[in-house]
């Protein structure tokens, strides 16, 4: 078939109807991109509304199915979230902001502490044959930890004042935020299909296919990580508090927000527990370094692969790749999200490999 022949073919209307409904979209798409970059300092409510509805959304569909109505759902969910944000702010609160206080008054005995210990390894090693010019590479690399280590710890504990301080000052955003997310829980349905409509009826069953799949591995990991780290967070608290062990509040939460990162969270969360309780008494430094390899057995090779293996589709090879090669990518923020993140790239190659098997 020669070329004119194709030409004379083709139903060039079709073909222009097409381009200009792709030309409308791409110049749609650019202008709301355009609005909402000039209006970003009204969107952080709407933003905050958006998480609190993904995150709430399952508790309220569970009380429908228990028999409540829609609205009787969001009123029950946000009565029990109102109980336990009243019990954070009323006792978990202050007893944080007073540890991080104490914490940030014993550093300089902290650090006295290590170098009394240092002091005694170096009576050691003089003891030692060494060259003096080895020992003094020794001595001048050992302060300057000590020193950059006492910023590094005042400039995170001032970082989680200055943190609880901003969680307050943005107090007005949090209830607003919570205030918008009763509406889109409430039209959650009504704007999902309103959503619908925005795709041609031709691809509108592929494309939602696609949205609800990776609607699916990343609510999995999110509802699945936060009842697993709330669990680990507590367990650690109690478990630290029965041992004796100071700043235990912190820790706990510390143990609960590392515990986002599969597998090598708890290892993470270990380190600021087991230097704290090695100023206080070698057992306790033991018995502390044998409750989280506790806890990373039982989350890291237990519950979490099966949990996020289950849910995200992602086999536990996978997620272990996944948590480090985002993690190399983008720092801390690849560390927590390279799960969904990898689950949704998983996804993408699904469907694609379907599409191409189907063609």
């Amino acid at each position: 078939m020669g070329v004119g022949r194709v030409f004379e073919n083709a139903d060039w209307l079709h073909i222009v109807k097409v381009a200009g409904k792709v030309a409308a979209v791409v110049i749609l798409l650019v202008l709301t991109f355009v609005f909402l970059h000039r209006v970003r300092t009204v969107l952080p409510p709407f933003v905050i509304a958006v998480v609190i509805s993904y995150i709430l959304n399952p508790a309220v569909n569970y009380g429908q199915r228990r028999g409540l109505t829609r609205a009787q759902a969001i009123a029950v969910t946000y009565l029990v979230l109102v109980v336990v944000a009243t019990v954070v702010l009323v006792f978990v609160i202050p007893v944080l902001v007073n540890e991080v206080n104490r914490l940030t008054d014993n550093i300089p005995q902290y650090i006295s502490q290590m170098q009394q210990g240092i002091g005694h390894l170096e009576r050691l090693y003089e003891a030692a044959d060494i060259p003096t010019a080895v020992r003094d590479t020794v001595n001048q690399t050992v302060e300057h930890f000590l020193l950059t280590l006492e910023e590094r710890l005042t400039g995170v504990l001032s970082g989680i004042m200055v943190g609880v301080g901003g969680f307050f000052s943005s107090l007005f955003y949090l209830l607003l935020g919570n205030l918008l997310a009763i509406y889109v829980l409430k039209d959650s349905r009504e704007m999902y299909r309103s959503f619908e409509q925005l795709f041609p009826a031709p691809y509108r069953p592929a494309v939602l296919r696609f949205l609800t799949d990776v609607n699916r591995v990343i609510s999995g990991f999110v509802h699945g990580r936060l009842i697993i780290s709330a669990g680990v967070g507590v367990l650690a608290t109690v478990v630290l508090a029965i041992f004796g062990i100071r700043f235990y509040l912190m820790l706990g939460i510390i143990a609960g927000l590392t515990n986002l990162i599969p597998y090598f969270g708890p290892f993470i969360g270990a380190v600021p527990a087991v230097l704290l309780a090695s100023f206080q008494s070698v057992g306790l430094v033991v018995q502390v370094a044998i409750l989280y390899v506790l806890i990373q057995q039982f989350d890291g090779f237990i519950l979490s692969p099966r949990i996020m293996a289950r849910t995200t589709g992602l086999h536990p090879l996978g997620v272990v790749f996944a948590v480090l090669a985002f993690g190399s990518l983008f720092g801390w923020w690849g560390l927590f999200f390279g799960v969904p993140l990898g689950a949704t790239v998983k996804v993408c190659f699904d469907h694609l490999l379907r599409w191409v098997r189907a063609a």
